[in-house]
C-alpha cells in the first residue's frame, strides 16, 4: 500500500508500506527537509511516531520494519504520513518524556572519524547498559549509529 507524505499543505513524498512473513516493512521516501525530524502516522483521529529518516541521496528515507504486535499502536487505518504531530492520544513513551524535559536542545547528525550518529538530547538518572552518551556543550547526548 502506498501513502502520501503531507507538509505544510503539499505532499512530498511516499510511504510505501508491505507485508514480510510476520512483519510489516515501512519505507518512507520524501523530499530533503533541514533538521532532524520525526515520521508520525495518522488515521483515525490519531497519530503515532514511525521514526526519523535520515538524509540519503538528496531525500529523506527511513525503513522500519514492525511485528504485528508493534503495529496495534500506530493508527487503523492509516490515511498519511507527515512531520508534525497534530493530536496525541495516549502517554508518549519514557525515550521521548526524556527527549520532551530537554526541548530546547535539537536533535543533529554527527560525524565522528567516518561513522555518522544521530545525537539526541538525553536526561539519564544513570548510566544505560549498551547506549554510547556523550557531553557536548555542557549537555548530555546519546548517540545513535547510522
Amino acid at each position: 500500500m502506498q501513502y502520501p507524505i503531507i507538509h505544510d499543505g503539499r505532499r512530498i513524498g511516499v510511504l510505501e508500506t508491505r507485508r514480510e512473513g510476520a512483519y510489516t516493512r515501512f519505507e518512507a521516501r520524501c523530499a530533503f527537509l533541514p533538521g532532524v525530524r520525526r515520521l508520525f502516522l495518522y488515521g483515525g483521529g490519531r497519530s503515532a511516531p514511525l521514526g526519523i529518516p535520515q538524509p540519503e541521496g538528496g531525500a529523506l528515507v527511513l525503513r522500519r520494519r514492525f511485528s504485528r504486535a508493534a503495529m496495534r499502536a500506530f493508527p487503523a487505518p492509516i490515511e498519511y504520513a507527515g512531520f508534525e504531530e497534530k493530536t496525541q492520544t495516549a502517554a508518549p513513551p519514557e525515550a521521548l518524556r526524556a527527549e520532551k524535559k530537554t526541548a530546547d536542545a535539537e536533535p543533529f547528525y554527527l560525524t565522528e572519524e567516518g561513522v555518522r550518529y544521530l545525537a539526541l538530547p538525553c536526561a539519564l538518572r544513570r548510566a544505560a547498559p549498551g547506549a554510547r552518551v556523550r557531553e557536548l556543550d555542557g549537555r548530555r547526548w546519546l548517540l545513535f549509529r547510522c
